[in-house]
């Protein structure tokens, strides 16, 4: 037992030296990329961020097109699968509940990745530097966010017509959107396999979240580094991680005590 235990520190010590070595190297290897081509890459990010400006407008308007028309494909195509499972055999049931699944789980991704992707567009104009050198870049700036603010209306309206499709096919779902008890009162009226599948979609979200928040985190540093991007992104993860971990342990410890009563 103790020579195992041996072999296990052994292997995190190693695991830890080729970390630093592997560390090390990226940043000397970086360094030098700097110092050689360092100025470039600013001039280019600049002018990147400035053509990103420059079609701020034609950018969201494709991205919000795109969501609505994903979510309504998405909605149309559960309403025909769901009027096909009331009528469906046990074993043609099992398969179109899955194409079901897999409809949602598209329109629901959609949904989620067009509201990034127009914060990603906004962002690239939020800040005062652009918006307060010139009057008509106000105007185009204004335009953009009244289409970003429709779009997220759009957006949280389109999850609770979700919600309500499901529970049209699955009456025994219960909850209301609009509830902040809404995911406590959902969960409660799920079976023990829809729970475990919740719950082992879960715990690997939390692992996914646990290896790719760190490797930000160090892209965020090295980008300060290198880039003088500032530290807000690096606080801002940290923060994130630290949220992450502690409503794992805890959530942990408290069904734990749960269960002693």
């Amino acid at each position: 037992m103790k020579t195992k235990k041996m072999g296990t520190y052994k292997k995190m010590g190693l695991i830890l030296l080729a970390g630093a070595a592997g560390g090390g190297l990226v940043g000397a290897l970086l360094g030098a990329g700097m110092e050689l081509y360092g100025s470039g890459i600013a001039s280019g990010a600049g002018n990147v961020l400035s053509a990103l400006q420059r079609v701020m407008l034609p950018l969201m308007i494709a991205i919000g097109a795109a969501g609505i028309l994903a979510g309504e494909s998405c909605i149309w195509k559960m309403k025909n699968i769901g009027e096909e499972i009331a009528g469906a055999e046990d074993e043609a049931c099992d398969r179109l509940e899955y194409e079901y699944e897999k409809a949602g789980a598209f329109g629901m991704k959609a949904n989620i990745i067009t509201q990034a992707l127009c914060m990603l567009v906004l962002s690239t104009g939020y800040s005062m530097k652009y918006i307060g050198t010139e009057a008509s870049r106000s105007g185009h700036f204004l335009l953009v966010c009244i289409i970003f603010i429709l779009y997220f209306m759009y957006a949280g309206f389109w999850q609770a017509r979700y919600v309500k499709c499901v529970q049209r096919v699955y009456p025994e779902k219960k909850g209301d959107p609009a509830s902040r008890k809404f995911q406590k009162e959902w969960l409660e009226s799920c079976d023990e396999a829809e729970r475990a599948m919740i719950y082992q979609s879960a715990y690997k979200s939390y692992m996914t979240a646990n290896k790719t928040i760190p490797l930000l985190l160090v892209v965020a540093m090295l980008c300060h580094l290198f880039f003088d991007t500032g530290i807000m992104a690096v606080v801002l993860l940290a923060a994130v991680w630290i949220i992450v971990m502690l409503s794992y342990l805890n959530s942990c410890v408290k069904i734990r005590r749960e269960k002693l009563g």
